[in-house]
């Protein structure tokens, strides 16, 4: 007993960590394919089902590409339906480690475990290049793995002896919801389908579970694996957070689909079992069924999602909704996954960066709204905004910061102090609208009003300002350099019509037109509008700066 019980903690250990260890290596040796993949050739879904498929054959993790997938969503960087195709086809690349190890059975690739463990530690330890280094981690990793399935296997005697775990699987794994519910809490805790479906091979080979039972814990096993991504949308924004509960639902959906026909589906397991096996000869013993099982589960219900990915989004995205107010607060689009890929997290803070322009630009709309109009209202959201905005600065900075602690080019060095003073400068025009909202909110409170030709005057200003802001905006979302120096040449008009106005103004209080506290209240609202331009100027001279870095970068790595 003392052997099986060591034997299962270590066996289980080393399958888990080869697993792990396995797409770790996988996953850093192809990462910088596997990131370009993931953002320019998921166009279509069907396009994205299948790079789906091919990078997780190449990484042997769907949880590393799904969680990956919900960071790039996060980030705006990839739509909804592109994710879900991805989704489809991760849950199929999976099962290529599943086939894996039924083959290990057959063929005896458990006794080849320790070589392959020794040459991966040799690449590992010997290699210069961090490709081949990864490549040896991998190597390593697959090792573990078969050597953790072949200490597994030698407790398979002592597993047919053992009474207790007999009455266990035969009397409770098999009921359906129990065996299901095993699988899926197994896969949660080790964040690994195909490690639990390893063991569930073993237990197999050992008698302990018919292949009914089997097939209801890799039920469980696909549900279970979904935990991760829900675990990293927690931070994320409401289209992280879809994506995590289109992986969560597409997984019970076909659950439930499979629950519906179990018979038909455990005899198409065997049939088709049967019939690979004479056919091309491959295994047909219950490891085998077992893991067909898990691929034809895949398969069939990525055939049965993939026409109805417009309906099904349009389904998740009318029931997972928005946490409401408190998203304004939070960031949408930055996600820590993207922090080792520092030109998706660069594009990410951009994204962020706008919807910040965005925010401040509002606020500046509704100041001049409270003043033309006179709605308090207007003015009242431009002081909760600016919360917001201030919320959002600090966390785009933490974030750029972070970006800053990784292995960066030099033009992407330049990047990280252009970013924050784009960001700083934004806030600053937040800091002007609130400026702006107290001097109205000064003149509304003593009855001051302004002439006519003041006013009309203050229109023109905020006119030629907002449109310098709009074209700032665009440069922003096209990285256009061309228009943001285009857009830098509009601040020498802003100075030229502040200068203009101020002077108009004077005369008028010299004339008795109106008030020297009205005019004072008014030279300070023109003074704000001046300074919004400046710093509009100086967001477009670091985004120039940004945005030349960013176009090298993107030469050299083409």
């Amino acid at each position: 007993m003392k052997e099986l019980i060591f034997g299962l903690i270590g066996g289980t250990a080393l399958l888990m960590y080869g697993v792990d260890k396995m797409g770790e290596g996988l996953e850093k040796a192809s990462g910088p394919m596997m990131k370009k993949m993931l953002s320019f050739f998921t166009g279509r879904v069907w396009s994205a089902f299948l790079v789906g498929i091919v990078l997780t054959v190449l990484v042997q993790s769907s949880t590393a590409i799904t969680v990956l997938t919900v960071g790039f969503v996060n980030a705006g960087l990839m739509k909804l339906p592109n994710a879900v195709g991805i989704i489809y086809g991760a849950n199929i690349g999976t099962t290529i480690t599943a086939q894996l190890m039924a083959f290990s059975f057959k063929f005896k690739l458990t006794e080849i475990a320790l070589p392959i463990l020794g040459v991966g530690f040799s690449i590992a330890y010997f290699a210069k290049n961090k490709t081949a280094k990864n490549i040896g981690d991998a190597l390593m990793g697959f090792g573990m793995m078969f050597l953790g399935l072949k200490i597994l296997n030698s407790g398979i005697p002592f597993m047919k002896e053992s009474e207790t775990l007999r009455f266990f699987f035969e009397n409770y794994a098999a009921i359906p919801l129990i065996g299901i519910l095993l699988g899926a809490v197994a896969t949660a805790l080790v964040h690994s389908s195909a490690a639990t479906v390893g063991l569930v091979m073993v237990l197999g080979q050992a008698g302990l579970i018919s292949l009914d039972t089997a097939i209801l814990i890799m039920l469980g096993d696909n549900i279970g694996t979904c935990i991760t991504a829900q675990l990293a949308s927690l931070t994320g924004n409401i289209h992280a957070r879809r994506t995590a509960w289109a992986h969560t639902l597409y997984n019970i959906f076909g659950v439930l689909m499979v629950a519906i026909i179990f018979t038909p589906f455990v005899w198409l397991i065997e049939t088709a079992t049967s019939y690979m096996a004479v056919t091309f000869g491959f295994g047909s013993g219950i490891e085998a069924q077992i893991a067909n099982s898990h691929t034809l589960f895949n398969i069939v219900s990525a055939i049965i999602f993939l026409p109805i990915t417009k309906y099904y989004v349009a389904f998740l995205e009318k029931f997972i909704k928005s946490k409401g107010h408190d998203d304004d607060y939070r960031i949408q689009y930055l996600n820590k996954l993207l922090l080792d890929n520092p030109s998706s997290a660069f594009r990410a803070s951009m994204s962020e960066i706008i919807r910040s322009a965005e925010i401040a630009k509002k606020m500046v709309i509704h100041t001049m709204e409270g003043l033309y109009g006179h709605e308090p209202k207007k003015l009242e959201l431009v002081h909760k905004d600016e919360l917001i905005l201030n919320s959002l600065q600090r966390d785009i900075t933490a974030y750029i910061v972070e970006i800053s602690k990784r292995s960066l080019s030099d033009d992407e060095s330049v990047m990280v102090p252009s970013m924050v003073n784009v960001i700083n400068y934004i806030e600053r025009i937040g800091d002007r609208s609130e400026d702006l909202v107290d001097l109205i909110t000064v003149a509304q409170d003593r009855n001051i009003k302004f002439s006519h030709n003041a006013l009309t005057g203050l229109k023109e200003l905020e006119d030629m300002v907002m449109n310098m802001y709009n074209d700032a905006i665009q440069a922003m979302m096209d990285g256009d350099i061309e228009r943001a120096k285009e857009t830098c040449k509009i601040e020498i008009e802003v100075d030229e019509l502040s200068k203009k106005l101020a002077d108009a103004h004077l005369v008028r209080l010299e004339q008795n037109k109106c008030s020297v506290e009205a005019g004072v209240i008014y030279l300070d609202i023109v003074t704000n509008f001046e300074r919004i331009g400046d710093h509009i100027y100086k967001l477009c001279l670091n985004l120039i700066n940004g945005l030349q870095g960013s176009a090298k970068e993107d030469r050299a790595q083409a």
